[in-house]
């Protein structure tokens, strides 16, 4: 470890609660003794939550509720607690509704300490862990910026960090810091201004982050983790910016946004798809219920045209408009129909991260001719007695991401309000890990419809 000042104290704890103090007035021969108000001893703390394959959690303290529902890249933002004694329990959430203790420890916070408790590691190789940071409260001097860093994506050895002013050449510049997984840099206070963080290997100076412009405020309080990337792009990490209040991510400047296209349309032909007037096809040749895997490209607004394989001079789709954001990912349904001549594409937001603790099912409303439907997750093909996990969904409707209890499973459509079951029922087998879609289509079959099955559907073939 590379700090000028080493890292000293490494606690494993997640939160503290508030407990209130209260003080009373004697009454005496109607003489009253006015008693000056108890100087309540406070301590400040929030949580960070980055454990990359982790769910849900809950945090408690002496057995109330501390803050709840922290998913990843969150922080819990600081909270003033009594200074004091707590025993610490962090729950995950798990899919089928329960919790459990993951995590437990006894903390003593001290007055007018400032405690950063972080969840780190991952679930899937049992190295989920909290590691706590404490400072000194302290004010911030006038136009400056305070900075603290803590590396925390376990996949990532040792790294240089460079915090610069915007496009400067690091070629021959030292790092601003060095730091390996866990390490945390002190306290700096830096001036107020706009500045540029890279990234990159121990010794090397080729980024794997590039933050871009990044504004630092006057008497801004900036706690910056890096973890794991499960965004769009190449690199490594992401900078979590945990704030007083709430935080901020920030993904590489080159992340882009990835997309991928599915072609939903029955009636129609194999197709080509153009993006921004481009003449040369981003996809070429995508066949009904075919899946054109995610690739990356620039964030912002984009156009889309889609049309025939065949000949390119029948476009069903003209120059649609579409925007994406950086380090998101979306998939693009081509949906309607040719006959009716209404085919317009349909862009949803997918969630991809992993979760180790459970399956993550998405399922969407793409079939033209079908009215709203009612969707059945069950144990069995017997729908008669079930309760629909989704309620009349209509069509260009997604459920977005599920969190599911891994298991075999049938899967089955109805017309909303009944049990008549127009696709299925549909074996499934979901684990844990696991990133799944289901979208309804019309079938080429008159009459019927069909399921295009995505992610780790067609992985696992």
């Amino acid at each position: 470890m590379t700090f000028t000042t080493p890292l000293t104290r490494y606690f494993t704890v997640a939160a503290i609660s508030v407990l209130g103090l209260t003080a009373c007035s004697d009454d005496d021969d109607n003489n009253q003794t006015t008693i000056p108000p108890v100087e309540v001893a406070e301590a400040e703390i929030r949580v960070i939550h980055a454990g990359s394959d982790a769910p849900l959690v809950n945090v408690l303290a002496n057995g109330g509720s501390f803050v709840d529902d922290v998913d990843y890249a969150m922080s819990s933002g600081l909270a003033t607690v009594t200074a004091g004694s707590y025993a610490v329990a962090v729950d995950a959430q798990l899919a089928d509704g329960t919790t459990t203790t993951v995590l437990s420890t006894d903390l003593n916070a001290a007055e007018d300490m400032e405690y950063t408790a972080v969840a780190l590691g991952n679930v899937a190789d049992n190295t989920l862990m909290l590691k706590l940071i404490e400072n000194p409260e302290q004010d911030i001097a006038d136009n400056y910026a305070r900075v603290q860093v803590l590396h925390a994506s376990p996949a990532v050895g040792l790294v240089d960090v460079y915090v610069t002013e915007p496009g400067a050449d690091i070629s021959m510049m030292e790092p601003t810091l060095s730091a390996n997984y866990m390490d945390a840099s002190p306290q700096l206070e830096i001036p107020a201004a706009d500045y540029q963080i890279r990234i990159a290997a121990a010794g090397s100076k080729t980024a794997v982050f590039d933050s871009g412009t990044v504004p630092l405020a006057d008497e801004g309080d900036y706690f910056i983790s890096a973890i794991p990337n499960t965004w769009s792009g190449s690199s490594p990490v992401a900078l979590l910016v945990a704030l007083p209040e709430g935080q901020l991510l920030l993904n590489d400047v080159n992340s882009g946004s990835d997309i991928r296209v599915v072609h939903a349309v029955a009636d129609a032909p194999a197709v080509d798809v153009f993006l921004d007037a481009s003449s040369t096809a981003a996809i070429s040749d995508l066949m009904f219920k075919g899946i054109a895997g995610y690739v990356n490209i620039a964030e912002g607004e984009h156009t889309a045209t889609v049309a025939a394989s065949a000949d390119n001079s029948v476009v069903v789709i003209d120059k649609a408009p579409f925007e994406l954001d950086l380090g998101a990912s979306y998939s693009i349904f081509a949906t309607g129909s040719l006959t009716d001549n209404i085919i317009e594409p349909w862009v949803i937001m997918e969630q991809p991260r992993s979760v180790a603790t459970e399956a993550k099912l998405t399922v969407s409303h793409t079939a033209y001719s079908a009215p709203e439907v009612d969707v059945y997750l069950t144990a069995t093909s017997d729908i008669s007695d079930a309760t629909p996990v989704l309620t009349d969904v209509p069509f260009r409707a997604s459920s977005g991401s599920l969190s599911v209890p891994a298991g075999d499973y049938v899967v089955s459509v109805t017309v909303a309000d009944t049990k008549t079951v127009a696709i299925g029922p549909l074996p499934i087998s979901l684990k844990n890990g696991g990133v799944y879609g289901v979208a309804a289509v019309d079938s080429t079959t008159s009459g019927a419809f069909d399921v295009i099955l995505l992610d780790d559907f067609v992985m696992a073939k």
